[in-house]
């Protein structure tokens, strides 16, 4: 189903090209909705959402976010900052007395610049894998084994998870509620983001109406199946009881709820979303361009960018928004493609919407 605002866009029959040859060409499938000024300029679904029951996408399809969700995670905790229960200062042995690491900041775990090392490692070495981890787990697993830190705190910016799930954790400490109800509370009703919530779909299944299933090509079978069938990706199973640095699900519409409200100050502050979109500077003085749960850019022709891909077994999620033009990419699929390739698809969507010479992945 395509929707378009204006019929005779050149753009949108870019689009519409781009979109059909990559559908047929890398077995593309997936949701896309552009706004401009908040308005729907262009939106498309391709794909099945469940090859077993041969449903297909809608723009009602429920994809999971991956680290799309962290921008939420980190609303959380400016929400919290905001209430007066947590300064982005406080150290995280404050809320864990038994934390194994001193000096590392909230904001350095908002930043990335904490030089936490990943969890995932730790639980593929030490982690029974016929248990599902949780939040408490990757404290556990911590101060259990102390793995050495990668640098010291703000040193540099290093990507970490491990940062994005001890975040969750303090929020549900500080909070006194589960970090799934908080968002819930103070972020997906306020916003009427109806068909959003923290989903770990193996530790607590439930049944949600039109749920995208993230499907791989299995070389084996030569057919895409469940990651779940893969035992390369067994991680999804031990791995699916955390939250924080992903396990959120959304729709199209409710993202461009999400969208909306960052322009407003119907959450946080508009100082606190300006600290959340500026770059940090690091011990050496050097800049790092991601805020609080958003990656930043800037250019001549976009302006001021601040966005986040999702990436899981699976799906690949983008959420671009152009603050200073006021124009948003979401982009949501549900057939696991290489990471660069989908940057590849994100950035000729983004010269299509700009009107710039594009390439086809």
């Amino acid at each position: 189903m395509t929707l378009r605002a204006n019929v005779s866009d050149e753009r949108c029959r870019r689009l519409d090209e781009l979109f059909s040859t990559i559908a047929e060409q890398n077995n593309w499938s997936g949701n896309i909705l552009i706004l401009e000024e908040g308005k729907p300029f262009y939106q498309n679904s391709i794909g099945m959402a469940n090859l077993e029951t041969a449903e297909r996408l809608s723009p009602h399809s429920v994809f999971e976010l991956a680290s799309v969700s962290k921008a939420f995670t980190a609303m959380g905790i400016m929400i919290l900052q905001e209430q007066g229960k947590l300064d982005y200062a406080d150290k995280v042995d404050s809320f864990f007395p038994d934390f194994p690491y001193a000096d590392i900041s909230v904001e350095n775990l908002l930043v990335h610049t904490s030089g936490l090392p990943d969890y995932m490692e730790l639980f593929s070495q030490y982690w029974d894998k016929s248990q599902i981890a949780t939040n408490q787990d990757i404290l556990e697993q911590l101060i259990k084994h102390r793995p050495n830190v990668l640098f010291l705190p703000n040193e540099k910016y290093e990507y970490s998870n491990t940062g994005y799930a001890l975040l969750a954790s303090i929020v549900e400490h500080v909070a006194d509620t589960p970090f799934a109800d908080f968002l819930q509370q103070h972020i997906f009703q306020p916003l009427d983001m109806q068909h959003t919530k923290v989903y770990n779909r193996r530790y607590s299944p439930e049944s949600i109406q039109h749920y995208a299933y993230g499907y791989l090509y299995s070389s084996q079978s030569e057919a895409f199946v469940l990651p779940d069938e893969s035992s390369e990706q067994d991680f999804v199973i031990y791995l699916d009881g955390i939250q924080g640095d992903g396990a959120i699900s959304s729709t199209l519409d409710d993202l461009r709820k999400w969208d909306r409200a960052l322009y407003t100050e119907k959450l946080v502050k508009k100082a606190t979303l300006e600290r959340a979109f500026s770059p940090v500077k690091l011990a050496d003085n050097s800049l790092s361009h991601y805020g609080y749960g958003w990656r930043l850019h800037e250019d001549q022709v976009t302006g001021k960018v601040v966005h986040h891909g999702g990436s899981w077994p699976g799906y690949r999620s983008w959420l671009r928004r152009y603050i200073q033009k006021d124009k948003t990419i979401i982009y949501l699929t549900n057939v696991d493609q290489e990471r660069e390739w989908t940057e590849k698809v994100v950035e000729a969507v983004e010269n299509i919407l700009f009107e710039q010479p594009y390439v086809m992945p």
